[in-house]
């Protein structure tokens, strides 16, 4: 197996990590019909991973095994857990909680861990939108590493408003204490994560494609960003969610029209991407990419998921659009091992 290693420059110093370009499994959609595969995230303490299947209104949460099977733990699925077209799901750094966005309803559901070690079936608390998102739709999600605050990027179809928000848990439910909107954006958002030290977001742009890093001071967003990487030498194209690797020394962009995922070299004490170039493109024919979405990457730095449409189409305003006749296993998650020196 032909491996592709991580490199770093200038200054930076940081542990050789080996990515395997070859999938380790392809996990397709066992569902009786289609589903988008929107979003994946790891539990912040142990191997499990859970997987958002919007259009099955089910979030199943699966175990990786010694040799990297996939072991099916847990599902959350309607009438009990509320769930109205799930977009993304997003562990609490403790890992006691999954919040969930809904896509229909905009609501943000919140599920415990029992002492059981499950989740519970029905969300302990739901947090209805605020009028000024009324018009907006989820799209990626993330804790902040302290716990207390949750990043959201609403981007959709162009004929949707686009936002990025910054609530506040309290109670279990979420208040929004800062926001961009619209025309105070690049383009239209769509993955969003904090940086590791919890001081800065980055968020990418589907259109124009871009990343952007916004400063957050005394719990506001910033206007103006605080870096901004485009043009083609990014080799980023309708970029959708990007996460940061475990050892924080970059982050991965999944590009859904090229079917890529681009690495990024990153500064933690600067809060800066370090080049315009990716270091590393996964790419096909061997990563069998087919519309990649959600990225994640293991705590303990082991593995990388990918949740990908398959052969879904983009009209003209951003929509994304399939056949009826569209087979649930085209939509699949892709699981990559990482080598650890």
């Amino acid at each position: 197996m032909r491996r592709i290693g991580f490199f770093f420059f200038m200054h930076f110093s940081a542990a050789s990590a080996l990515v395997a370009p070859i999938p380790l499994i392809v996990l397709p959609n066992d569902a009786s019909t289609y589903s988008l595969i929107n979003s994946v995230d790891f539990h912040p303490k142990e191997n499990l991973c859970a997987v958002v299947y919007t259009h099955n209104n089910k979030i199943t949460l699966y175990q990786i095994g010694e040799e990297g099977q996939l072991k099916i733990i847990q599902t959350l699925h309607n009438p009990s857990s509320r769930l109205d077209q799930p977009q993304h799901a997003a562990f609490s750094p403790n890992g006691n909680q999954l919040v969930v966005a809904n896509w229909l309803t905009q609501t943000l559901n919140v599920y415990q861990r029992n002492s059981n070690r499950l989740f519970s079936k029905k969300p302990i608390a739901v947090t209805l939108p605020p009028k000024i998102l009324q018009h907006c739709k989820p799209h990626g999600v993330m804790f902040s590493p302290c716990g207390k605050y949750l990043a959201i990027s609403y981007g959709a179809a162009s004929y949707f408003e686009r936002a990025i928000v910054l609530f506040k848990q309290e109670n279990n439910r979420f208040t929004c204490i800062s926001l961009l909107k619209n025309e105070e954006l690049p383009g239209i958002p769509k993955g969003i994560a904090f940086t590791p030290d919890g001081t800065h977001l980055i968020a990418t742009f589907a259109e124009p494609p871009s990343l952007g890093i916004f400063s957050i001071e005394n719990e506001t967003i910033a206007s103006k960003p605080h870096q901004m990487i485009e043009g083609p030498r990014t080799q980023l194209s309708r970029p959708e969610d990007v996460k940061f690797s475990p050892d924080q020394t970059c982050c991965a962009v999944t590009n859904s029209d090229q079917h890529t995922v681009t690495f990024y070299l990153f500064d933690r004490e600067s809060n800066f991407i370090l080049q315009t170039t990716p270091f590393q493109t996964l790419q096909n024919p061997e990563s069998r990419l087919h519309t990649p979405h959600g990225i994640a990457f293991s705590s303990d730095g082991r593995h990388m998921a990918i949740t990908q449409f398959g052969g879904i189409t983009f009209t003209s305003e951003g929509d994304v659009i399939w056949e009826k006749t569209m087979k649930a296993k085209e939509a699949t998650l892709n699981l990559y091992e990482i080598d650890i020196p």
